[in-house]
């Protein structure tokens, strides 16, 4: 597999790149004011590095503010949710492994 285009796919909700037998590269963009959606917790590590906009990310009890530039990992069967602070869309890459999705 070579390299991947990633903003090639921005704007799109939520969109899998591509996947390996133990893991996936996917983007998310989520609007001002909005969030990812419910609250999850996957059975896989979870990486997340914002590329434009501002994000909330809580993970378990802690709560995070995040700027372009940086990365968080949640772990494996940890409750999160990530939520658009600012005035322009959120875009994020995000890393699963094994795969989520």
């Amino acid at each position: 597999m070579g390299p991947i285009n990633i903003t090639a796919s921005k704007g799109k909700f939520f969109k899998i790149l591509a996947e390996t037998p133990l893991s996936q590269i996917g983007v998310m963009t989520i609007a001002p004011g909005n969030d990812s959606g419910p609250e999850e917790i996957h059975e896989s590590d979870q990486i997340v590095y914002v590329v434009e906009g501002g994000a909330n990310v809580e993970i378990g009890s802690e709560k995070y503010h995040m700027t372009p530039g940086m990365v968080a990992i949640v772990p494996a069967r940890t409750r999160h949710h990530i939520y658009n602070s600012g005035k322009e869309n959120l875009f994020f890459l995000t890393i699963y492994t094994p795969p989520a999705y």
